[in-house]
């Protein structure tokens, strides 16, 4: 392994960090007060990044001089774009547990998986930040992000997925 940054090293994750990795993921929920709708498990992310055909794929980054204590994971996985067609990166966690943060690690990764993006041709490297987050949203900024106002996320889960795929109508919100 190679430094990543002075003092830590980025590598993929591998099935033993899948412990280390939910507990960040808990902590970046609690963080986001999203608790409600965790559902992760050992088993689902063994299921995620390790099998046949990976749903999602998740570096870790450790201490130089503890290699197998991860303090962050980077989830990312392929998305398209019709309009540039291509795919892209599209990054659903970036969590660095708080004790680490002010390292570089942050733009660091950012920084890597940009440089992955331009190797593999992708047309972009994009990601969403919840609206409160202010420091989230001006670290992105400092980056080069364009943070798109006129956009917004759309979302179908839980039972209202299942009456989409059912086609079971939804009342009109008055």
């Amino acid at each position: 392994m190679s430094e990543f940054i002075k003092g830590y090293v980025l590598r993929p994750a591998t099935p033993a960090d899948i412990p280390t990795i939910l507990g960040l993921m808990r902590d970046m929920a609690a963080f986001e007060k999203l608790e409600h709708i965790f559902k992760a498990s050992a088993e689902s992310l063994r299921n995620s990044f390790f099998s046949d055909a990976p749903s999602a794929y998740c570096l870790v980054i450790t201490p130089q001089d503890q290699p197998n204590t991860a303090i962050a994971y980077i989830m990312w996985f392929y998305n398209y774009s019709s309009f540039l067609d291509r795919r892209g990166i599209y990054l659903e966690d970036l969590y660095i547990d708080p004790a680490h943060r002010k390292h570089g690690l942050g733009a660091a990764a950012l920084r890597h998986l940009a440089q992955l993006a331009v190797a593999q041709g992708c047309g972009r490297l994009e990601w969403v930040v919840l609206d409160w987050n202010q420091n989230a949203i001006d670290f992105y900024k400092h980056q080069g992000a364009q943070v798109l106002d006129d956009w917004r996320v759309v979302r179908v889960t839980g039972e209202a997925l299942l009456n989409m795929a059912q086609g079971t109508p939804v009342p009109a919100e008055i």
